[in-house]
C-alpha cells in the first residue's frame, strides 16, 4: 500500500533502497519550498508516495513494472 511521505531535507531521496530485508519504493516526488510562517521556517523538504516491501514482494513488482513498460512500448 501506498502513503504519503516525507523526508527533512531538501535531498532528494532514493526511489529504491534496501534496508536490511525491507525495501522502501518511492515515487512522485514533489520538491516543497522552504516557507516562514510566524517567524518559524520550515526547510525545503520532498513529499512522496512510498511503498515498504519484502524483498520478495519487490522483485514480483520488479518484473511487474517491466511488463507494464514493455506493454506500453510496444503498444
Amino acid at each position: 500500500m501506498w502513503y504519503k511521505s516525507a523526508n527533512s531535507n531538501s535531498v532528494m531521496p532514493e526511489a529504491v533502497e534496501v534496508s536490511g530485508q525491507t525495501v522502501f519504493v518511492r515515487k512522485n516526488f514533489v520538491l516543497i519550498p522552504a516557507k516562514e510562517t510566524e517567524g518559524q521556517v520550515s526547510p525545503a523538504h520532498y513529499e512522496y508516495l512510498e511503498c515498504k516491501m519484502s524483498q520478495n514482494e519487490y522483485a514480483l513488482y520488479a518484473q511487474n513494472e517491466a511488463l507494464k513498460a514493455y506493454i506500453d512500448l510496444i503498444s
